[in-house]
C-alpha cells in the first residue's frame, strides 16, 4: 500500500494525474495533494509519501528546490519531475546528478509514462521488503556521530562520490559550496554539515585534496611547467597554489618534481 503526493500549482493538472493512472490497482491508496513546492515540503514531512510527482516550475518554491529540501529527510521516497520540452534538459541533469528517478513528459503519453510509474512502485516496493527483512539485523552502523540508519550512509557514501566525480569533471573550474550545493539540490548549510560529521572534514579541504591529487599527476608529466598545473587544478593564485600543495603533501611542487628527476 503506497502514498503518492502530486505537487502542481494547476488544479486541473493535479485532478487530471488522480484520474489518468488506475492507482488503486497499483496499489496506491493514498493521494495527497500541494499546489506549490513549500506546501509541498509541509505535506510531504507530515504524510511521509513513498512516491512524489512534481512540476519543475511553481511558485513560491519549484520542484527542484522542493526536492532538495525533502531528499534528506525522507532517504526512501522517491521523486518523478513532470516537464515540459523545453525543461527536458534540465530534467535529465537532476536525474543523472541523483535526486530524481524518472520525469514524465508533458503532454503524458499512457502506455510510457504508465511503464515509470510501474518502476518507481516496483522500486520502492523492493525498498520495503528489504529493510523488512535486513534491518533488523544491521539496522545501524556506528561511526564517530553514534547511531546512524545504514540506508542513510550508504545515501551519503553515493552523494560524496558524485560530488568528488563533480568536482574531477571541473577541476579546473571555481567550485563553491554553493555552487555544488545547487548543482546537486541540496541545501548548502546541510551539505556542509555533511561534510564535518561524515568525512571529519569541510568542503573545501575536500575539494583541495581532490585538485592536489591531480596536480601530483599532472607533475609527473614534464610538458607542463608547476606554473601550468597550477592553472589546470583550478587555482587562480600559484602561490596559494604551492601553499595548498605543501601543507598537503610536506613538500612544494618544484621538491616533487626533484624526488620525480624531472
Amino acid at each position: 500500500m503506497f502514498t503518492l503526493m502530486i505537487v502542481e500549482d494547476e488544479p486541473l493538472i493535479r485532478s487530471g494525474l488522480k484520474q489518468y493512472f488506475d492507482w488503486n490497482e497499483l496499489g496506491v491508496h493514498t493521494i495527497v495533494e500541494a499546489e506549490n513546492g513549500q506546501d509541498g515540503v509541509d505535506t510531504a514531512l507530515i504524510e511521509r509519501p513513498d512516491l512524489v510527482i512534481t512540476d519543475i516550475r511553481m511558485p513560491i518554491m519549484d520542484g527542484l528546490e522542493m526536492i532538495g529540501q525533502l531528499r534528506s529527510k525522507l532517504p526512501n521516497t522517491l521523486f518523478i519531475i513532470l516537464t515540459g520540452h523545453n525543461e527536458f534538459q534540465y530534467a535529465q541533469k537532476a536525474i543523472q546528478y541523483g535526486g530524481v528517478h524518472d520525469y514524465l513528459l508533458k503532454p503524458l503519453q499512457y502506455e510510457s509514462s504508465l511503464s515509470i510509474i510501474v518502476s518507481c512502485l516496483e522500486k520502492i516496493r523492493l525498498q520495503q521488503l528489504a529493510q523488512q527483512t535486513t534491518i533488523p539485523s544491521l539496522e545501524h552502523i556506528q561511526n564517530d556521530d553514534g547511531l546512524v540508519p545504514l540506508t542513510d550512509q550508504n545515501q551519503d557514501l553515493q552523494l560524496f562520490t558524485q560530488i568528488e566525480s563533480y568536482i574531477k569533471q571541473h577541476i579546473d573550474q571555481e567550485l563553491t559550496l554553493n555552487m555544488v550545493a545547487e548543482h546537486f539540490f541540496y541545501n548548502s548549510s546541510y551539505l556542509s554539515r555533511l561534510f564535518k560529521t561524515k568525512l571529519n572534514k569541510n568542503y573545501m579541504t575536500f575539494v583541495s585534496e581532490i585538485r592536489i591529487k591531480y596536480a601530483l599527476q599532472c607533475l609527473e608529466v614534464s610538458q607542463h611547467s608547476v606554473t601550468d598545473v597550477s592553472v589546470m587544478c583550478g587555482y587562480k593564485s600559484y602561490k596559494h597554489f604551492v601553499k595548498v600543495f605543501k601543507s598537503i603533501t610536506q613538500m612544494t611542487p618544484t621538491d616533487y618534481r626533484k624526488q620525480l628527476r624531472l
